[in-house]
């Protein structure tokens, strides 16, 4: 059972009259770009096919690093890094998803781009959260959230109330999951964020899976597959695939749950995506054991075993905390030195005020001492000779 999706907010650099085209086109453009039109024509492209093709994603978003290096574009830059980790962190490649995040943040925070960094901040969430640690997902989700709110960026709030959502979920804390999945919902109903994406309702069907509530839970995974498969998000077509997989599963039907395990088994291959097929081979073993069909199941177990092994290891956790370290460190610096420039204003208008009292005083000073001059002449013109 896919036990959770969490949104990913892709971090896109255009202008914003820059108007939606298709891939054809955009490419089509791409050959006479220069400079960085080309690197955000790039990154645009890379958005097009995240979600169908993530290896044509990799290379358009690498492409995109390259020249806004060699030109010196931070902020197509930073773009084009964090693009980088979305793929990396969906195929389950999480220490060098953070390398490029925690790159990422560091252009956007040096050049105070808010959006950018509350889009990477978002992405940095998922990776805690696919490693387990909520609480500290949590803490990025929301304060990308309140940054989002404050720019009035709907479709992003959107992703991050779904990821807020699936961490008090997998906290336990299933009313306020519920809570913030309706809103993400709501707002898309009622909002000008697009259409309702399939995340929030894939995880509604997660939270009354949990609660043993298998046949309502399908109900939301066949509606969420119906909204991916409408938004042609083949990604989120094998995520909703092997989660009705996994309700017919606990329901007892192991044909069913075979059939739409192994339709979202072609689409992840194809995808690369490792942590959806991590779940589909576990499936799979299970539904093959019950069957007493035990070669079938070892097999599928040895298959799980090895995207496992890729997905997590003690090497990515170690890395993990070495980039918070580093992260964590760069920001109370920059903390500090924020400190430090405040401070430096305080005591330079404190200086600029003693300037204007001694200035004051001086003046005065003058004021009175022109004024018994002249009152020392006009007396001495009243005397007699």
């Amino acid at each position: 059972m896919l036990r959770k999706y969490f949104r990913i907010v892709p971090l896109l650099l255009i202008s914003p009259v820059f108007s939606l085209a298709s891939i054809d086109s955009l490419e089509n453009r791409l050959s006479s770009a220069i400079g960085r039109e080309k690197v955000d024509l790039l990154n645009k492209i890379y958005i097009e096919y995240m979600e169908s093709d993530p290896a044509k994603a990799l290379e358009y978003s690498k492409e995109a690093l390259i020249l806004a290096t060699s030109i010196e574009y931070p902020k197509g830059r930073a773009a084009a890094l964090n693009n980088i980790g979305v793929v990396y962190k969906n195929q389950g490649v999480y220490d060098k998803a953070l390398d490029n995040y925690i790159a990422s943040i560091r252009i956007s925070t040096d050049l105070e781009n808010k959006l950018p960094l509350a889009s990477t901040m978002n992405n940095i969430g998922t990776v805690y959260s696919l490693k387990g640690t909520f609480d500290k997902a949590l803490i990025y989700f929301i304060e990308s959230y309140e940054i989002f709110v404050k720019l009035g960026k709907e479709d992003q709030m959107i992703g991050a109330l779904n990821n807020i959502g699936n961490a008090y979920s997998a906290m336990g804390d299933n009313g306020q999951a519920m809570e913030y999945f309706q809103r993400s919902i709501d707002l898309a109903r009622n909002g000008t964020g697009g259409p309702v994406n399939f995340d929030p309702v894939n995880n509604l069907g997660n939270i009354y899976f949990y609660g043993s509530n298998y046949e309502k839970a399908l109900e939301y995974y066949l509606t969420s597959l119906q909204i991916a498969t409408d938004n042609s998000n083949v990604r989120g077509q094998a995520f909703a695939l092997a989660n009705i997989g996994s309700a017919y599963m606990e329901m007892g039907d192991g044909a069913e749950a075979r059939r739409y395990f192994d339709q979202a088994r072609q689409l992840a291959i194809n995808l690369g995506e490792n942590p959806i097929l991590k779940q589909i081979y576990l499936g799979l073993s299970r539904i093959a054991y019950d069957e007493q069909k035990y070669k079938e199941a070892y097999q599928a177990r040895l298959l799980y075993d090895e995207v496992k092994d890729y997905v997590y290891n003690e090497e990515s956790s170690r890395k993990l905390a070495q980039l918070e370290m580093a992260f964590e460190f760069q920001r109370k610096e920059r903390e500090l030195e924020l400190l430090k420039r405040n401070q430096e204003i305080i005591d330079l208008k404190l200086q600029n005020n003693r300037i204007v009292i001694l200035l004051g005083l001086m003046g005065t000073i003058l004021l009175v001492a022109v004024g018994f001059v002249i009152f020392k002449l006009r007396k001495a013109k009243k005397l007699p000779l």
